[in-house]
């Protein structure tokens, strides 16, 4: 029997949604946005993981709402810095 673990992606990806604490939100999230990306630039070079390749898309989409809401209380809360935006790169077949 193997037991699947947690992609470190996703745990990252999880905590950043689940943080509360606007001081560690902005950091989190950037973690868990290069974590996802780092993931998608491995899948690249590999024909398996037709699964994670779905729920990294669902990542990415959440990540992208993640940010928005983040620019929302940043702009609110003008003492709050704005993250950097990260936008994947094409896989090259």
């Amino acid at each position: 029997m193997t037991l699947q673990r947690e992609p470190e992606w996703h745990r990252l990806y999880v905590g950043a949604l689940s943080e509360t604490d606007p001081a560690k939100l902005v950091g989190r999230a950037a973690t868990a946005e290069k974590a996802i990306l780092l993931r998608v630039e491995e899948l690249c070079t590999s024909s398996d993981g037709a699964v994670e390749w779905q729920a990294l898309e669902e990542a990415i989409t959440g990540m992208s709402a993640l940010k928005r809401e983040i620019l929302k209380y940043a702009i609110g809360n003008k003492a709050e810095p704005r993250p950097t935006v990260v936008t994947p790169r094409a896989c090259v077949n």
